[in-house]
């Protein structure tokens, strides 16, 4: 099938174009695009205009159909090389699966990386990622249970930052970016657009790594001016969550380290850097280490719980993967409710927080099936 889409695009792109290219040259794209179609050149290298994603990103956005469409063929590319070409021959001949190795020691957060293959970056978000995600199945007589924790390091933040109106919006359950937006623009939850629920999402979550206003004006497409006034707003109304970023910065200034929810340390030294660059980058890091190290613990701390409980119950559920804060298992057909429900109380009592932590647990005949 993807072959049969990349042949097509790549005659969609001919048409387009007027003219036959090697997709894959950086030269021949640059010399189609910014000669041949006089589009603008947003970006240059030393070799002259980008093509990178960035660039075509911006070309599609203006309307331009060429890079659209080579953006559509590189997706394609990339989905066929790295995984549907690769995985078949990664099955184990003994088994007939594919086995990970998960690496406890691979990222500096804390959490597991997943390699030979890496299974941890299956893709999901459009219709042929989802296809390979469907291609995965449990064995025979059992389905997939899969279970992922709801907004895990946007609740640590709550928890953490002790930030009454954060925690409120929490504990009064809903969605927290809709009622996030109901306190930034000052009106009712019931007056919130899909548009104000989707910028305050991106504020919320850009909060978690440091995000600045060049950043988030070019992810709203806002000038930067109005970027620093919706960033500013969010934190007059979230202050107890500036305060404790800010807090995060002083501590690795002045010990070296941050620190989990758990007590598990990360050491910044690039925070004293003379470089800015290096030292605006530990400044980041300083800020999210322990939300996202606090989610890394806990769900290692959920993994040891439940499979400790699944030997102790004689039970014929077994973990295979976890996915950053999302943990795949599968379990007998006649099994999969008491183990649904096994896996979503360790997951939702790993730790007592100011704020419930939820998770999100389905089960299907395929790993798309069960994540929706």
């Amino acid at each position: 099938e993807l072959a049969r889409d990349l042949m097509q695009l790549e005659q969609r792109i001919s048409q387009a174009a007027g003219v036959s290219v090697n997709l894959n040259s950086p030269k021949q794209l640059a010399t189609l695009l910014f000669e041949k179609l006089q589009l603008p050149a947003l970006k240059r290298t030393k070799t002259g205009p980008s093509t990178d994603a960035d660039v075509l990103d911006e070309l599609a956005k203006m309307g331009h159909e060429v890079p659209a469409l080579i953006l559509e063929y590189r997706e394609v590319q990339k989905l066929k090389s790295t995984y549907v070409d690769v995985l078949p021959s990664r099955i184990n001949a003994a088994t007939g699966r594919i086995h990970t190795s998960f690496n406890q020691t691979g990222a500096a957060t804390g959490r597991l990386s997943s390699s030979e293959p890496n299974l941890q970056n299956i893709p999901v978000r459009t219709p042929r990622g989802e296809g390979i995600r469907k291609a995965f199945v449990p064995a025979e007589g059992f389905r997939f249970v899969v279970a992922d924790y709801s907004q895990i390091e946007l609740r640590l933040l709550a928890h953490l930052s002790e930030d009454p109106a954060f925690i409120q919006a929490f504990r009064s359950g809903g969605d927290i970016h809709r009622q996030t937006a109901s306190l930034i623009f000052g009106v009712p939850l019931g007056q919130v657009t899909p548009e104000m629920r989707a910028r305050a999402k991106t504020i919320n979550f850009g909060t978690i790594y440091g995000q600045g206003a060049f950043a988030l004006s070019r992810q709203l497409g806002i000038t930067q001016d109005e970027a620093k006034d919706f960033i500013a707003q969010y934190f007059i109304r979230f202050a107890g969550v500036r305060a404790y970023l800010d807090l995060q910065v002083k501590l690795a200034r002045e010990h070296g380290y941050v620190e989990t929810l758990f007590g598990r340390r990360r050491y910044i030294p690039e925070i004293k850097d003379k470089n800015f660059s290096l030292r605006a980058f530990a400044e980041r890091t300083a800020a999210n280490s322990p939300l996202q190290g606090s989610a890394a613990d806990l769900i290692k701390i959920a993994m040891v719980r439940i499979h400790d409980a699944l030997k102790d119950q004689r039970s014929g559920g077994r973990l295979l993967l976890q996915v950053h804060d999302e943990l795949v298992l599968e379990a007998p057909e006649a099994e999969v409710d008491a183990v649904t429900t096994l896996v979503k109380g360790h997951m939702e009592g790993a730790a007592a927080l100011r704020v419930p932590l939820v998770v999100d647990v389905g089960s299907g005949a395929n790993w798309l099936d069960a994540k929706h």
